[in-house]
């Protein structure tokens, strides 16, 4: 049986967010949801210099400290563990299931309560690929081959 029950959330503008880590995956995390106009706040001592750009911008706001169990209080919609030390994102997985939050765990997917698939987007279509958390990296393989296939129908579409 599955373990995983894949949704499409929608109406993401505005919605609160927090996502606690500013190195790379901390603002692949943030890139994804600033597309969706969702309202990031960033919890990180440090961050990429693109994370950093983005709350200079006040595209984010970015509280330049390490996590704290408060950082949750507010009850974001969705929340991200994804530092690089493994007992802060425990912790954060566990403060949020306490708190009967959504998380993400970057390091350990079975921690949280829910996975990021691979994506791939164009104008009238979404293609989410998951592995369920178990190989990002072979998702985002499958994601690749789809979207190959989807452009050079796009260039060729008598074939």
């Amino acid at each position: 049986m599955a373990s995983t029950y894949p949704i499409n959330l929608a109406q993401m503008h505005g919605v609160p967010v927090v996502v606690i880590g500013g190195g790379i995956v901390g603002e692949r995390k943030v890139r994804g949801l600033l597309a969706v106009g969702a309202c990031i706040t960033l919890i990180s001592p440090d961050a990429t210099p693109q994370l950093g750009r983005w709350a200079a911008d006040g595209s984010i706001t970015w509280h330049q400290r390490r996590y704290q169990c408060r950082d949750l209080a507010h009850r974001p919609a969705l929340v991200f563990a994804a530092t690089s030390e493994r007992a802060t994102n425990a912790q954060i997985a566990s403060d949020a299931a306490a708190l009967g939050l959504l998380c993400n765990v970057a390091d350990a997917p079975e921690e949280g309560g829910f996975h990021l698939p691979a994506v791939y987007r164009e104008a009238g279509l979404v293609i989410a690929i998951s592995t369920e958390g178990v190989s990002p990296a072979r998702a985002r393989q499958v994601r690749d081959c789809i979207a190959a296939l989807l452009q050079q129908e796009h260039q060729h579409p008598d074939k």
